[in-house]
This record gives structure tokens, C-alpha cells and sequence, in this order.
């Protein structure tokens, strides 16, 4: 039997829900006895304002009462639009996901989570279980559908970051979901496990993008999806699996909190059975277990995951981890002060009404006109109109207001019909159900100057695409609205004017009846399908040494005007034994590169990503994200690998993203999922004119007074040079070779050494004159100066480090290379802050280096 406090600890790590509109007897048990570590609101749980803002402090003192040390995690389902949990007259309405993706503005998204976390805010609520991550790349898929931003991975990236970051701006904690991506299935997972067969390659290629791009801004929590992965895990799904939360956890190094969907959904219920998934789930790297209805099952997982601790089965380790994720988060956006803070409720009708002209801005940007080829809008207000809804149950989701119960959603049809009826008073509803229409009804249709046709869903509702696709034949002039999936009658060329909402909203709805009678343009676009965003039309392959490279500098030329490198160096630093670039070609045209360079020696385990380029002309088309793509593909299915590092070790292009190029490049990288190095971190190239240099006497002297010597490196040492590199630097791709390259026959005076006491070779460096051998493998000492050489590759043998060997070797160096005529210096990637600038060294240009 577990002791009580490990029942206390471990009840952290559960997300619960409960019955009722103040704290149940269940609820207070799971507080005082368990520590329940945070708690799920659904719309069961509360009728008006006052009462939820009460319900939320009543649940907070109950924790404070019962020793909490931080104050309950309060989170909710409020996506907006289709899943909206408080919703009017509550609180404004709030388009949600693919409503916003309509506007193709994410700063309309970022205003939406602003709103939403200002309404969470003021009823005491701390956390959203959004923004949805998911791309909706199946239009029947029934559980995502319009909770989608759209249907394009970056796009979707783009818009459910924006969201993050308003709900983050009002300490709101984000939730991106559901991990690792549940928009390519036709099963929901409240009723069932869906099965995705896609493999690695596949996901990385959409699913993975939106999330990778969320780790790389540093969202707080990401949930988990129940879904099988036969392809990545054939034995568990994705919520219990180390396999597919290893690629959150090691690949994307992510170390924010992992949060379940819900245990009880069938997906996990229905398969492992909830009590032993809530084991599985920690085991696989969740942090928080979410169960939502059941106060038995609430505390049978805890007491499994109690019982899995004390045999070992889940380890202190995991457990400790779990612990310290959920930790960090409420210490981050949770306080006492705020959490028993009661808001005045005269504040919210501001609140409402600021909330409301936003949405009523980003309605307008959203509701979208397909095409209207009979050119009937806008139609009269005195002409006869006749409205058809839906009558019978329309398909919503387990996610909408059912929350996952199996209740499928209704919507009256009244308010609709008021909206139409502002503009023409004559409109009549008519309903329609699975029985189709009466005679009765047919005669009016048919007698009608207008038929609206409202669908909800209709893909997933054999009654309503039946009767949608008959009405062209049979009406005078047809309207369809799909008030909620846009793919109801995308492609029914019968339909010749079609809008639609991308949600069941009268705040959506709306803007369509004031687009169909004239009083709005329409200026919404659809977010999904093939007009949904620019692509170039571009091929992308490997390219060919001997036919390519030519075209590749050109482009070079074109997307790097401040970088004007002489062909010849580029031709030899681009083909390289161990480059594998990729092209992007329109037509014959070369219209972008990625150059990748893997370790020479040995099984390649990291790629270096050295230069990604594309034409001016061809940009904000896709081109840079697709070679990026193609390439991680290429060596994640030909060499296994998945790490790979922005800057390239040899040849030597930039260190990281050059900040002399602009935000915009730097923001490029991270929206892609790069985990980019702080600006404020040191990676810099550097330089000085030495034709005045003085070696700083200090450093000369003390290295001296040690019995330290040092001389460009003779043919006899050659042998005794290599020993030390390989000793010292062989993780070092490229170094030992650069070494080995430079024997002092050929190349004399390029190796400068330092030696000890005993004369045995403790220091070496590179101290390059301009040559072949520079331009072979730098790109970037020529660009300041004819007359520039380079110090590279500085490096003490590990025994003598710290002795003050480093400086005075540098010295030496700059030194030699004055006296043969150099004017320049160039060092290239430093990390030490201060180091070099000590022999009189200033910054060229600076970097971010990034990893994925």
C-alpha cells in the first residue's frame, strides 16, 4: 500500500475532471487526500459568469486548505469556434483555428489567444488545451477537421504559434496538440484508435513540422495523441509509447511538460483500459495524466502509478523527471496571490465588448466566398427565399460539446434564420433530415426565387450531401453555406455559389449573410486545399558536380550580395567527396541550394548544413523549406540519421545563421523547428590588420618563463604533429585532415607548434597564408583582402591546457605571418568570450548556430 505521501506526489501528476457546478465531494477527496495536481473544466461545469469565476476560487481555497505547495493547474477546452467551452453570453465568441487560418494573417491567430487568455485570465482559469497542431490532411477526417488551422504544415506552424504566444502574453499556459499529429485519420479517437501508416520520413515531411516549430519557440506543453503508429511503435499507441514520445523527448530535445489526452477516451480505454495506461503514459515520458469523468477510475490510476513506483516498474528516475516538468510549469505562470484573486464581474462586459470587435474584425477576414460562377450575389432583399437546415443530429466530434461521451452536437436553426430575415423578411426554414424532403417541401424549394442550403458536415452526413448534390436540379437559384467543414461541397461543380464559415458560430455566420446580400466583401480564402497557399512549381534532387554547380553560383550570387566569393573558390568548396546537396530547379532553371556536408571519416552520425540559398525572385514559395526537407530525408532514410547542425565544419561556410542577414533569416530557422542558440551567445568570426601588430609582451613572456618555445612545424615533426591531433582533436570532423593535408614540405610555415621543456609538441595551429589551401576550405578570409591569412584549428594537448601556452602561440603565429607580407588575419568560429581579442582581435560577423 502506498504511503500517503507518495500519493500526495504522485497525484500531481494527474489532470481530473468531475460532475457538478461547485467542488463535489469527489473533487474535494481528489484535492485534500490525493494532491490532484490540476484540474479540467468542461462547459457541465458551470451555467453563468458569476458561478464559473466562483467555482474556479472555490477549488483553489480547497487545494490551499488542503497544503498544496503551488495552486491547482485549472485548464479548459477553449480551442474557439467548433470546440468552444465558454461561450456566449458568457463570454464573446473567438473564431476558431481554421476560421483564423481563412484570414492567412496570424496576427489575427495571436489577437484570438490574446482574447481567449483575457477571458481564461478573468475567470480564474490558467491553462488552454490548445492551440491544435494538427494538420487536417484528411478531409474526412471527423475528430480535427475545422480545429484545424489548415491543411499545409507550415502554415499550420505558423498560425498555432501565434495563438501560444497571445495566451502566453496573458499567463495563460499553452498547450499544443495533439502531439505527434491527428489530422491524417477518418477515425476519432473518443470512439475508437485510429491507425496512421505512415513512417518516420512521413511525418517529418507534415505531421512533426507544426510541433517542431512550437519545441523550437519554447512552448510550455505539448499533449499526446491516441493514435497507432504501426510504422514507429506496432505494439503501443502514441500516448503510451517511448518510441514516439522519444522522438518529443531526445530528438526535438524537448524539456517542457508532456501532458495525455484524455485516458478515458476509447482510443486508450477501450484497449490498455485507463488504470494501466496512466502507467504506460508516465513510463513513456507524459508528465500529466488526463482523466475526465469517472472519480473511480481517478483513483485507481493513481494508485497503479502508486504500485508501479514501489515495484519498479516505472523508475524514481522517470518519476522525478515527471515531477520536476510539472514543477516548472506552475512556478513559471502560477502564484497564491493571483490564484485566490476574485475579479470584479463589472469587468467583463469590457472584456466582452473588446473581444467582440476583434472577432467581428478577424469574421470578416475569414468567412470566405468560394466562387459564385452563376454571379447570383447579392441577392435581393424582397425576393422569395427559402432556408434549409439541418434538422436531424449533425456529426460534430467527440471533442465538441458531447466532451467525448458519445453525444453528437445540434444546433437550433432559429438564430440562423434571424440572420437572414435582417435582410430579407420574407425568408422561410425549412428542415431537412434523413427522411429528405416532403412533397410539400419539394414545391416550395422549387417555387423559390432563392434556396440557402445550410450543411454541417456534410461529408460525414449521407442526408445532407444526398440532398445537396439533388437541389441544383431542381432549384431556381441555389445558395449552399457549409457553416462548418469547408470540404462539404468544395468540389461539387453543381453548387456554382458556395461559402462557407469553417464553424457553426452566428458570429460566423453573420459575415456570410451579409457577404450573400451585399452589405461585406467577401475576404476570406480557403486555408486547405490546392489553392490554400503558394508553392513554386520546383523539382528538387541531388545535385550533379559536373552540370550544376555552375548554376548553383549563380544563385549564390543572387541570394548573397554581401558575400561576393570568386567562382573558382566556390567551385572547389562546393564539390566535396563528402557533400550531398540538393537543387531546386523551375523548369532548367537553378533556383536554390542546400549544400550538406556529413563527418568525413567514418560512419556519418551528423550533417552539416553549410549554406541554404534561394533566388530572391523564388522566395516565400516553399523553395527553402522543401530543400530543407529533401535533404534531412535523403540522410535520415539512406544513412539513418537524424541530427543535424546549422554550420558547416568542412569546408568552413558560416558557423550558424549569420545575424548580419537579418531577423527574418534567423526567424526562418526556428520556425522551421531549428533550435537556434541565443542571440546573446558567442559564435563569432574575427579579424585584424597586422601590418602594425605587437605581440602583448605579457602573454609572450609568461609563456616564456615556463619553458614554452614555439616554431613553425619542420618535415621531421611532421609525424610527432599528426599523434597530437589525433590524440586531442579526433571528434573534431575535418581537423586532424586539415593537419594531415599541410605537410611541411609542400606547405611550409603553415603549422605553428609550441613545445615544452622537454621539447615535445604540446600546442599547435594553422597559421594559413592567402593560398589554395585557404580557399579550399574557408570560404570567407578572401573577403577582407587579397592579403588575408587565417589561424585556425588552435588547439593544447590536453595535459598542458591552461598553462598559458594558447596565447602566446597565437601570437607567435600572427608574428610569422606578418613577417612573410600578410596584412590580414581571419579567425574563424570562436566561442570564448574575450579571448582572442586579447591579441587585438575584433568581431567580423556574428552567428546563430542551430541545431534539429
Amino acid at each position: 500500500m502506498a504511503s500517503i505521501d507518495l500519493q500526495k506526489q504522485v497525484g500531481q501528476l494527474f489532470a481530473v475532471g468531475f460532475h457538478g457546478h461547485t467542488p463535489s465531494p469527489e473533487i474535494k477527496t481528489l484535492i485534500h487526500d490525493y494532491h490532484i495536481g490540476a484540474i479540467v473544466l468542461f462547459s457541465r461545469n458551470f451555467e453563468n459568469a458569476q458561478q464559473l469565476q466562483a467555482l474556479t476560487l472555490a477549488l483553489q481555497n480547497e487545494a490551499r486548505l488542503a497544503g498544496h505547495q503551488r495552486p491547482l493547474l485549472i485548464g479548459i477546452d477553449q480551442e474557439n469556434g467548433l470546440v468552444t467551452r465558454i461561450s456566449p453570453p458568457i463570454a464573446a465568441q473567438v473564431p476558431g483555428s481554421m476560421a483564423l487560418g481563412a484570414t492567412h494573417q496570424p496576427e489575427f491567430a495571436h489577437q484570438a489567444g490574446k482574447s481567449t487568455g483575457e477571458i481564461l485570465k478573468f475567470f480564474g482559469i490558467n491553462m488552454n488545451y490548445g492551440p491544435v497542431c494538427d494538420v487536417n490532411s484528411e478531409p474526412l477526417n471527423p475528430v480535427i477537421g475545422v480545429r484545424s488551422f489548415g491543411d499545409d504544415p507550415e502554415f499550420v506552424g505558423r498560425f498555432a504559434t501565434a495563438t501560444a504566444r497571445g495566451l502566453r502574453e496573458e499567463g495563460i499556459i499553452p498547450s499544443v496538440k495533439h502531439f505527434p499529429g491527428h489530422g491524417d485519420t477518418a477515425v476519432d479517437s473518443h470512439y475508437g484508435l485510429p491507425i496512421i501508416s505512415k513512417g518516420r520520413n512521413d511525418l517529418e515531411r507534415l505531421e512533426l513540422i507544426p510541433f517542431r516549430r512550437a519545441v523550437a519557440e519554447g512552448v510550455e506543453t505539448v499533449m499526446t495523441a491516441h493514435i497507432s503508429l504501426p510504422r514507429i511503435d506496432d505494439q503501443l499507441p502514441a500516448t503510451l509509447s517511448p518510441k514516439v514520445l522519444g522522438i518529443l523527448r531526445k530528438d526535438m530535445a524537448y524539456d517542457g511538460m508532456i501532458i495525455t489526452d484524455c485516458l478515458e477516451m476509447d482510443g486508450i480505454r477501450a484497449t490498455y483500459g485507463t488504470e494501466k495506461g496512466s502507467v504506460l503514459a508516465i513510463q513513456a515520458g507524459s508528465d500529466s495524466l488526463m482523466i475526465c469523468h469517472t472519480f473511480d477510475v481517478q483513483v485507481g490510476s493513481i494508485k497503479s502509478v502508486c504500485e508501479a513506483l514501489q515495484s519498479g516498474s516505472i523508475t524514481s528516475t522517470r518519476f522525478e523527471s515527471a515531477c520536476h516538468h510539472v514543477a516548472l510549469v506552475k512556478d513559471k505562470f502560477l502564484d497564491w496571490e493571483t490564484a485566490l484573486r476574485q475579479n470584479d464581474l463589472a469587468q467583463l462586459d469590457n472584456i466582452n465588448q473588446s473581444v467582440s470587435a476583434l472577432s467581428k474584425e478577424a469574421y470578416e477576414h475569414s468567412t470566405t466566398l468560394v466562387r459564385d460562377e452563376s454571379q447570383m450575389l447579392p441577392l435581393s432583399k424582397s425576393s422569395k427565399i427559402v432556408v434549409l437546415f439541418p434538422g436531424d443530429g449533425t456529426p460534430a466530434g467527440g471533442a465538441v460539446d458531447g466532451e467525448g461521451m458519445g453525444r453528437q452536437g445540434s444546433y437550433a436553426a432559429t438564430p440562423y434564420l434571424e440572420a437572414i430575415r435582417a435582410h430579407n423578411q420574407t425568408a422561410v426554414e425549412l428542415k431537412y433530415g434523413e427522411s429528405g424532403l416532403s412533397s410539400e417541401q419539394w414545391n416550395a424549394v422549387k417555387e423559390a426565387d432563392t434556396v440557402i442550403f445550410i450543411s454541417l458536415n456534410a461529408r460525414e452526413s449521407p442526408y445532407q450531401e444526398k440532398l445537396g448534390l439533388e437541389l441544383p436540379q431542381h432549384a431556381r437559384s441555389l445558395v449552399a453555406i457549409a457553416a462548418c467543414n469547408p470540404y462539404d461541397f468544395l468540389e461539387a461543380a453543381g453548387i456554382q455559389t458556395y461559402l462557407t464559415t469553417y464553424e457553426p458560430t452566428i458570429e460566423a455566420f453573420n459575415v456570410a449573410v451579409e457577404i450573400m446580400f451585399g452589405s461585406k466583401p467577401s475576404k476570406g480564402s480557403l486555408p486547405v486545399g490546392p489553392t490554400a497557399s503558394i508553392k513554386a512549381d520546383a523539382t528538387f534532387t541531388l545535385y550533379d558536380a559536373e552540370k550544376d554547380v555552375d548554376g548553383m553560383i549563380d544563385t549564390w550570387d543572387a541570394a548573397f550580395p554581401t558575400y561576393p566569393l570568386p567562382r573558382g573558390s566556390l567551385r572547389a568548396l562546393f564539390v566535396r567527396p563528402n557533400g550531398r546537396h540538393f537543387v531546386a530547379r523551375i523548369k532548367s532553371e537553378i533556383v536554390g541550394f542546400c549544400l550538406a556536408y556529413h563527418n568525413a571519416d567514418g560512419p556519418p552520425k551528423m550533417v552539416h548544413i553549410a549554406v541554404l540559398a534561394v533566388a530572391p525572385a523564388y522566395r516565400n514559395q516553399g523553395i527553402g523549406t522543401s530543400l530543407l526537407t529533401e535533404v534531412r530525408s535523403f540522410f535520415r532514410t539512406q544513412f539513418g540519421i537524424e541530427n543535424f547542425k546549422l554550420g558547416s565544419s568542412f569546408p568552413r561556410f558560416w558557423p550558424g545563421v549569420p545575424q548580419d542577414l537579418g531577423d527574418e533569416i534567423q526567424k526562418f530557422f526556428t520556425h522551421r523547428g531549428w533550435r537556434l542558440d541565443s542571440p546573446n551567445s558567442r559564435s563569432v568570426d574575427l579579424y585584424q590588420n597586422i601590418e602594425n601588430f605587437q605581440a602583448p609582451e605579457k602573454y609572450m613572456s609568461r609563456a616564456k618563463e615556463r619553458g614554452f618555445t614555439f616554431a613553425p612545424l619542420k618535415p621531421e615533426d611532421y609525424d610527432e604533429c599528426l599523434v597530437g591531433q589525433r590524440k586531442n582533436f579526433s571528434d573534431k570532423a575535418g581537423w586532424v585532415e586539415a593537419f594531415v593535408t599541410l605537410h611541411p614540405s609542400k606547405y611550409p610555415d603553415s603549422v605553428m607548434v609550441a613545445y615544452d621543456c622537454q621539447g615535445h609538441q604540446v600546442g599547435w595551429t594553422l597559421m594559413l597564408g592567402s593560398s589554395e589551401v585557404i580557399n579550399y576550405v574557408w570560404a570567407f578570409p578572401q573577403l577582407c583582402g587579397p592579403d588575408t591569412g587565417l589561424i585556425g584549428c588552435v588547439g593544447v594537448d590536453e595535459e598542458h591546457r591552461k598553462s598559458g601556452i594558447g596565447l602566446a602561440m597565437v601570437c607567435h603565429a600572427v608574428e610569422n605571418m606578418k613577417h612573410r607580407g600578410i596584412k590580414g588575419v581571419f579567425v574563424d568560429w570562436v566561442a570564448l568570450e574575450g579571448y582572442y581579442e586579447k591579441a587585438g582581435f575584433e568581431t567580423w560577423r556574428s552567428y546563430r548556430p542551430g541545431e534539429i
